[in-house]
């Protein structure tokens, strides 16, 4: 049998020492490079090279004989054949056609070898198949030449074509492990490091795939890596490099510490283990952390993260004039216990679980997201609720969990009940609960995670059960149940899926079990749970997550700060999921009680909590906040008069000021839908809306109280700020605007000014 000379054929230990003595004896920029040249090709690493594992002796060489899924399917990813810009679209490129990224072989190996009566390969003489001749561009290739004889890829489906180009035989081991060395490195700007990728199949050998892997990098701007797995630290930074074989990825993370030096004492007194990691992290990127903030931006802070109210003045001055050294906690137990606490958590649900009117009335939308705020109020674990939703059943009148399962968009194939569908359902238990975007596996694999199409059908297996039952006449059901007994069938193949999670392990059922319950109790002991709670507690106290995007948790797109990510999950299962536990604990952090202000020394950081991030209050609770500044309440179409923003549950009842402000359709199970962004048309609204003017010139404006109660100017203005900004005015502030008052033609206008300059003002409209 033909079998070509490879380089990694080249032993280790007949061209390291050698390597090793020129690299003492050397250190310009062009050497090193000629070195890496040499190493490239000799398949050798001698930048910062890894320890080899214990199991090194292992580790086998590239095969004499080449499988079609385990090298031909990720050599054609490695070129880039299969991707969606080339013949994995669709509808293919030039009338040949393959699965995006390999997730069908069968699909592939019919196209490559039968296809158009097999004229792409030549079993006579293999060099010259078109299914090579096209990508070297020997032959015409609108994708232009791709491939080189010279390459290990040329090399690899060569010989699968040499050996009679056969198909999967359904006996080839399984990759059960990927891994990447090192998997961690901190580097200097420009220094290179060769990545070598190992892995590990179900027989028990270990591979080194090396040349096969897909390598890609989170941020290019801060490390590059090349298709042979170099990578190039750019500037100073931290990313991840991703390397892809099969269906695993495997993810290496790489730093470079800012250039400046930071002091010791540059790090406020820590008060938890999240400050120890946290400024661990910042430690290593050279990167300060801002000073503690003042007690009047603490308790403005607090309050608005944990109810999404303002603290009234009242509530500031009793702050302000507490001596108790923990006034800070006591102050956060007592927001943790206010029914807006509930309010607002329901609102946060129920944008994830598309709480629409127009999906399932506004009763039953309004019933179920007072549910979730009544659950919330009352401490009960997040585990709970997640289990007393996902295994609902019953009347829904009196099990109003079970709701969660009611929408006619998209409705239940066959049912005559707004019962939503299988697949929608899996995809939005996946994306709320596990944090999980599976939508693509319903298609193909998906592209940068564990999950196949065969795994996602699987899942949706387990909640095909959910059916609706009762005399209702709207299509809304009275009732959910499990008694749909259709089984899912695979779209591609027609195979009958068997109920099973993500991780593959088979589930026994019997014949009218509850699938749902087992399933439940799955997802809640994933680790993938935790984390998903976690960021989204987190990002509800620091407007990020410390995996962003909030609920895109995958092995691909790796936590900020992992260690903190770990300590938190951990801490979390200790307390059974308790939220407000959880809440506490960071708001109880030096991290999470620093200055919104950056200084000189970490400005540049966006990412690892330096500083406290600012960012703008959301639609429902600015349109709140606006209404309790100017004491005049917002009136939404078909609500009791004094119902505040974030008590609503229909995302359809007219508002222009929400609208404007980035309210959530309510179309997708995601965060992505609610934007916080600036934009010009808000400060047109804010700065000359009739909405806003009428709250100012109305008969109910908090104006009127106080141009009554016989106080100084002096002292009404104290008491706007305090509203406003939970702090009276400075010296300077109140100079200004109280010299602009005298020149206006009415002391009531002049006051209106004010307080529109005020809710206009930055310091308003942020929460900092």
């Amino acid at each position: 049998m033909k079998h070509s000379y490879h380089k990694s054929d080249i032993p280790d230990v007949l061209i390291r020492p050698l390597l090793e003595m020129l690299m003492l004896r050397t250190r310009t920029s062009l050497q090193l490079l000629c070195y890496a040249i040499l190493l490239t090709f000799c398949g050798v690493s001698v930048f910062a090279a890894p320890a080899p594992p214990k199991r090194a002796q292992l580790l086998v060489k590239p095969p004499l004989t080449y499988g079609f899924v385990q090298d031909v399917i990720p050599t054609l990813s490695r070129l880039g054949c299969n991707q969606g810009v080339c013949h994995g679209a669709a509808q293919g490129k030039g009338g040949f056609r393959l699965s995006l990224r390999g997730y069908a072989p069968e699909i592939d190996f019919a196209s490559i070898t039968r296809h158009l009566g097999g004229r792409r390969i030549s079993r006579e003489a293999p060099e010259r198949s078109l299914f090579l001749r096209k990508p070297l561009l020997e032959v015409a290739h609108r994708g232009g030449k791709v491939l080189d004889k010279n390459s290990d890829e040329y090399r690899i489906l060569l010989g699968w074509l040499e050996q009679g180009a056969a198909g999967a035989t359904g006996k080839e081991p399984t990759l059960t492990k990927l891994e990447v060395f090192p998997n961690e490195r901190t580097m200097r700007p420009l220094e290179m490091q060769r990545l070598t990728v190992r892995a590990t199949l179900s027989d028990g050998t270990i591979h080194d795939v090396t040349h096969r892997a897909l390598f890609s990098t989170n941020d290019i701007a801060i490390a590059t890596v090349t298709p042979s797995g170099f990578v190039q630290q750019k500037r100073a930074g931290e990313t991840a490099v991703l390397a892809k074989y099969r269906d695993k990825i495997a993810v290496a993370r790489f730093l470079s510490p800012y250039p400046q030096t930071i002091a010791k004492t540059a790090y406020p007194k820590e008060s938890n283990p999240i400050d120890t990691l946290v400024n661990r992290k910042l430690q290593q990127l050279h990167l300060s952390a801002s000073p503690t903030c003042t007690d009047n931006e603490f308790v403005r802070r607090a309050a608005i993260d944990t109810i999404g109210t303002l603290p009234t003045p009242e509530e500031v001055e009793a702050f302000l004039n507490d001596t108790a050294p923990n006034k800070r906690e006591k102050w956060i137990d007592t927001l943790l216990e206010r029914p807006e606490y509930g309010q607002v958590w329901g609102l946060k649900m129920g944008d994830l679980f598309v709480l629409r009117r127009e999906y399932m009335g506004r009763k039953s939308a309004m019933l179920f997201q007072q549910w979730l705020a009544e659950q919330f109020n009352a401490n009960r674990a997040w585990s709970q609720i997640a289990t007393d939703i996902l295994t609902a059943k019953g009347e829904t009148e009196s099990n109003r969990q079970g709701l969660f399962y009611v929408s006619r968009v998209p409705g239940k194939s066959g049912s005559p009940y707004w019962v939503r569908g299988d697949e929608a359902t899996s995809e939005m238990i996946a994306q709320v609960f596990l944090g999980n975007r599976i939508q693509c596996a319903k298609c193909h694999n998906h592209p940068s995670e564990k999950v196949t199409q065969d795994d996602y059908y699987h899942f949706v297996a387990l909640w095909s059960q959910v059916a609706g039952s009762g005399e209702n006449t709207d299509g809304i059901p009275e009732s959910i149940a499990n008694t749909d007994t259709r089984e899912i069938q695979h779209p591609r193949t027609g195979q009958k899926m068997e109920p099973r999670p993500f991780d593959r392990v088979s589930m026994v059922f019997t014949k009218d079990e509850d699938r749902r319950v087992k399933a439940a109790e799955w997802i809640i002991q994933q680790d993938d749970f935790a984390r998903n709670i976690v960021n989204r507690v987190w990002a509800r106290c620091f407007g990020q997550g410390i995996i962003e995007p909030v609920d895109d948790i995958r092995s691909t797109n790796p936590a900020k700060n992992e260690p903190l990510m770990r300590w938190l999950c951990d801490e979390m299962r200790k307390h059974n999921f308790d939220v407000k536990y959880l809440m506490k604990t960071v708001m109880l952090s030096q991290t999470y009680q620093r200055s919104a202000q950056p200084n000189p020394t970490n400005r540049i950081d966006t990412r690892l909590f330096a500083y406290y991030p600012a960012r703008r209050l959301p639609a429902e609770e600015l349109s709140d906040a606006i209404a309790q500044l100017t004491g005049v309440q917002d009136r939404f179409s078909g609500m009791p008069v004094g119902v505040r923003a974030i008590e609503l549950a229909d995302t359809e009842i007219p508002s222009v000021m929400l609208d404007t402000f980035g309210r959530p359709p309510r179309v997708m199970p995601s965060d992505t839908e609610r934007n916080c962004n600036p934009a010009m048309s808000q400060a047109l609204a804010l700065l000359n809306s009739n909405e806003i003017q009428s709250k100012l010139n109305s008969g109910e404006c908090v104006l009127n109280g106080l141009l009554k109660s016989g106080k100084s100017d002096s002292e009404i203005l104290d008491a706007l700020c305090l509203s406003a900004f939970s702090r009276k005015p400075n010296s300077s502030e109140s100079k200004t605007l109280l010299e602009l008052l005298k020149t206006a033609p009415k002391r009531e206008q002049g006051w209106q000014d004010i307080l529109w300059a005020l809710l206009n003002s930055k310091e308003f409209l942020f929460q900092h």
